[in-house]
């Protein structure tokens, strides 16, 4: 078979020409994968570059895989799966406030790492996505009221580009590389082979936090409370910097209760002081609410754990996507209908009852203050919603796509007057990119694509339907 497949008797790394036998790809969901023509997990910038090589020999079209979340990149019998897992520098220089990262290290390897050296760095709310994939996409991060974006904290970039060429660039970089660096810092993928970058780091005892410990109120509310609920969300959602919240719909986990039933999270998070989270949070100490939930508890929570909660949605293959908006204002109908939708697509569709709704709020006043051009939009949008799909059949994926779109839809008209924005790691396939940039920063991106991969040997979102 790897007869069929030329160049590869050079490769110095391990390397797979797929067969019926072959395992599935370990990827997040099994939407749009298929067997890959040939697998390549390099050790070495030497071993991208010859799987580059290959690639181009034998007109394959590379998808470099990090965490293996990216639900809306699609591979088949003409990909080239370049599985970046052994690259897993992690390196703390508290001296410059920076830490480098590899290609292949996943978020919750960083946040341990650094938590370990008493240190920290802005963060997705997944533990098992790839790092520089969420960079790529901007990187929403639960420390955005207090560091911005996850981009905005970028320092360098280190990849392996179409020609083979090994390039670095960072904010001083200058012409084409001053371009890339913008356009890596939040609408990055396809660009080349990320094997490397850094990012600035940060003390935990700069937070001034307890022990370094996360101050968090969690409140678990019956479906018949949604009215409270909400409304408490709504008159929180402008949170001081260091405060980030979040309402859930979720259903009762297995061996509880009320297995099964809609039940509505309330959270909060703040990295910073306690008896400072104790007077923004007053609110939610109050009987008149807590009177409504079956659960209400404050805990410190250790640094490393802070994405704990949403391990559940980790787990590799079956059916999953996101859809997500961005806002700069929602309503408690809006909300509510949002929740109705939720609660009869989940209901049925049992295989989908892990699916769930979140809206979250956090301060904007760092991240709409940055005026520079990277790619991060819609920096003035305090709220996002987000409906992830986790489903076992065909059927229900097919059937959650419009209820997806209805979702988003509702929130969006609630957000009168403001141009859809979402998120560029939550593109759907077939979905305009309109949602993501204006027709300028299209062309720009397209532009760039053109400078540093004219033949299209990466894949991108940019230069082909999704």
């Amino acid at each position: 078979m790897s007869a069929q497949i030329k160049g590869v008797e050079s490769l110095q790394c391990e390397y797979v020409v797929p067969n019926n036998d072959t395992p599935q790809l370990p990827r997040w969901s099994d939407t749009h994968i298929e067997r890959p023509a040939l697998i390549i997990t390099p050790k070495t910038e030497k071993d991208v570059k010859d799987a580059i090589r290959v690639a181009k020999e034998n007109k394959l079209t590379i998808v470099a895989a990090g965490g293996g979340h990216g639900t809306f990149v699609s591979v088949d019998s003409a990909s080239l799966y370049l599985d970046m897992k052994l690259f897993k520098t992690i390196v703390l220089n508290k001296d410059e406030g920076t830490v480098k990262v590899g290609g292949g290290v996943l978020v919750g390897e960083v946040l341990k790492t650094l938590a370990e050296e008493g240190y920290y760095t802005p963060i997705p709310n997944s533990d098992a996505v790839g790092f520089v994939g969420s960079m790529l996409g901007g990187g929403n991060s639960a420390q955005i009221g207090l560091h911005g974006w996850m981009v905005d904290n970028m320092v360098s970039f280190r990849l392996v580009t179409a020609s083979g060429d090994v390039v670095e660039v960072d904010s001083s970089s200058r012409g084409k590389g001053q371009v890339l660096f913008n356009v890596l810092s939040g609408a990055g993928h396809g660009l080349g082979v990320v094997t490397e970058l850094t990012v600035s780091a940060f003390p935990l005892s700069s937070l001034n936090m307890e022990d370094n410990k996360i101050w968090t109120r969690s409140l678990i509310f019956p479906a018949p409370a949604l009215g409270v609920a909400i409304k408490a969300f709504l008159d929180l959602s402008n949170p001081p910097v260091e405060g980030y919240m979040s309402l859930a719909f979720a259903r009762s986990p297995p061996g509880t209760p009320a297995a099964g039933s809609p039940i509505i999270i309330l959270g909060y998070q703040y990295f910073g002081p306690a008896e400072q989270a104790e007077k923004a949070t007053a609110l939610l100490f109050h009987d008149d609410i807590v009177s409504k939930t079956v659960v209400a508890n404050t805990e410190l929570l250790p640094f490393e754990n802070v994405n704990a909660k949403m391990n559940i949605y980790n787990s590799h293959h079956g059916h999953k996507t996101i859809a997500s908006c961005r806002l700069h204002k929602t309503t408690a109908e809006a909300i509510k209908a949002g929740f109705e939708k939720w609660r009869i697509a989940t209901e049925n569709y049992p295989d989908a009852q892990q699916s769930g709704l979140i809206i979250s709020a956090y301060n904007i006043d760092k991240t709409s203050a940055i005026k520079d051009e990277k790619f991060v939009e819609g920096r003035d949008r305090n709220i996002n919603a987000f409906m992830v799909m986790v489903a076992k059949e065909d059927k229900t994926r097919e059937a959650f796509g419009p209820i997806l779109d209805d979702v988003i839809a509702g929130f969006r008209k609630s957000d009168e007057g403001m141009v859809p924005r979402s998120f560029p790691n939550n593109l759907r396939p077939g979905k305009d990119l309109s949602d993501m940039y204006d027709t300028e920063r299209l062309e720009v991106l397209r532009d760039v694509k053109k400078t540093w991969d004219a033949d299209g040997v990466f894949w991108s979102p940019y230069s082909k339907t999704v």
